[in-house]
């Protein structure tokens, strides 16, 4: 093996693990992690506006099939952990908004929806989605989750935060 096909085995192994570094990079600061969109509604959002507040930010596609069926089960999180201080978005990897407005309608939600934009959170395969983020009030990074999930999931994924006392807690599921 020449040092050449070695180096570009190690740059394509590299390559190939960088999707899964945002999953692992729990407890980053808000200001080591960008995640801005454009709500449907044209106004912007910034998770560093969010500081102060439990935030969970599905990464989603109306494209993919996990994302389509994990979608009711993000409304029905949202409807109930609105109360209780936490702050939902559904960041579409779909950037037509025509297209994007017709599947809301479609279906009659009601979560917060939005287009991503600038974001620090890796490249999104098309495979993985959704996928979960949740930051605590600090704005950081506390937990994740990858691939099709329910409302007991998203629970589980915030519960500790919404606690004083075990608010620096980590979890991944």
């Amino acid at each position: 093996m020449t040092l050449g096909s070695l180096c570009c085995r190690l740059a394509l192994a590299l390559v190939a693990l960088l999707p899964a570094l945002p999953l692992a990079a729990t407890g980053q600061p808000v200001e080591a992690l960008v995640v801005e969109a454009e709500m449907l509604d044209g106004s912007p959002y910034s998770l560093a506006d969010h500081k102060g507040e439990v935030t969970l930010i599905s990464v989603w596609s109306p494209e993919s099939l996990s994302s389509r069926k994990s979608i009711w089960e993000l409304q029905r999180f949202a409807a109930s952990a609105q109360s209780r201080g936490v702050y939902t978005l559904a960041a579409s990897t779909l950037k037509e908004k025509t297209a994007l407005r017709q599947f809301i309608a479609a279906r009659k939600l009601s979560l917060p929806v939005a287009v991503l934009g600038n974001h620090s959170l890796g490249n999104f395969d098309e495979g993985k989605l959704p996928i979960v983020y949740v930051f605590d009030r600090d704005g950081k990074l506390r937990a994740t989750h990858a691939g099709l999930f329910s409302m007991a999931v998203l629970e589980r994924l915030v519960a500790p935060l919404l606690t004083s006392k075990v608010r620096s807690c980590e979890a991944t599921i």
